[in-house]
């Protein structure tokens, strides 16, 4: 039987609801936090208000409430204890869980960083561990690891901008080799849309199956060209980064959307909004927030014509496929 794996247990993937495929309910600290502390999402009665917008949202197109992918991965500041208790006070809400890695800037000092110290295979097995077993209660930020009940869902694989530096290439040689052994999808950062095919190209090279692959936050390359190279791989493309006027406006993403979907790539896209930034949620006080894909992206491509089955592949269906387990684990 097909799973996805959520913070409380493995459910049916259509279960999901309405999904964000990659967003911030809790960050408690780590490089994010110290280089911009806009990053610090610690408050779990925020992230509790939050939440709550997101399903209220979700609940207008499925009965089932919503799901967010918490894509805060390996020593970047997770804390089980508090996502767990966000999810059990917001009713309707799922959450899925990641480990893996962000890309090298934010680990701060890199050359003493357990990555360039331990191998390949022992980077995977602790990412696997947090997969079949349970993540760190520490979250691999102190030599002593005591595992929670709470499994990962995802990993997570970042590069630089318009570089694969060479801790990132560890890093991805370790998750390709956790996909492979696990079933759990990668669902991957890129540095203002760069790197996005090397990262389908090598993960593929790598072995993991390239459905098996979602392409983030690569809406900030907006050349509908080199998004159709992505997929023409047979990866996933994931569509975030909502409302940020300061890079470009919505018109974008929403081109690439109706393009995509015209060309036939249309069951093969996510959205997300990578709301994590305290000055990104409505909880802190931003006009928009976690909510915003089933809130506005929604309404407004129902409004500029798209057909609705389309629409409910983006919000729903999708992710619904790709957050699915491949393997017993």
């Amino acid at each position: 039987m097909s799973i996805a794996r959520t913070i409380q247990g493995d459910v049916a993937p259509e279960s999901l609801g309405v999904v964000n495929a990659h967003d911030h309910l809790i960050r408690t600290g780590a490089g994010e936090v110290y280089i911009d502390d806009d990053h610090l999402l610690a408050d779990v009665d925020k992230a509790v208000e939050e939440a709550t917008y997101f399903v209220e949202a979700s609940l207008k197109w499925s009965e089932k409430g919503g799901t967010v992918v918490d894509m805060c991965p390996a020593n970047s500041g997770r804390d089980m204890e508090k996502l767990l208790e966000v999810n059990k006070r917001v009713k309707n809400l799922q959450i899925i869980a990641t480990t893996g890695f962000h890309r090298e800037k934010v680990y701060l000092e890199t050359r003493s960083h357990w990555v360039n110290r331990y191998t390949v295979n022992q980077i995977a097995d602790l990412l696997i561990k947090d997969i079949t077993e349970g993540i760190d209660r520490h979250d691999y930020s102190g030599p002593i690891v005591e595992r929670t009940t709470i499994k990962a869902g995802c990993i997570k694989f970042s590069t630089s901008y318009g570089m694969i530096t060479a801790f990132e290439r560890k890093c991805m040689e370790a998750c390709a080799i956790a996909s492979i052994e696990t079933g759990a999808p990668i669902n991957t950062h890129t540095t203002f849309g760069t790197c996005g095919l090397e990262q389908a190209q090598e993960l593929i090279k790598l072995g993991v199956p390239a459905d098996q692959i979602a392409i983030g936050h690569i809406q900030r390359n907006a050349d509908v060209w080199y998004l159709k190279q992505i997929l023409e791989t047979g990866a996933w493309l994931e569509i975030d980064g909502t409302n940020r006027i300061k890079y470009q406006p919505d018109s974008n993403r929403i081109m690439e959307l109706r393009e995509l979907g015209e060309m036939g790539y249309g069951k093969r896209i996510m959205l997300g909004t990578d709301s994590g930034k305290a000055s990104y949620q409505k909880a802190y006080g931003s006009v928009t927030g976690v909510d915003y894909n089933p809130a506005v992206d929604g309404p407004r491509m129902l409004d500029e014509g798209f057909d609705p089955e389309y629409v409910k592949d983006l919000l729903m269906y999708n992710a619904q496929r790709f957050f699915t387990m491949r393997k017993d684990s």
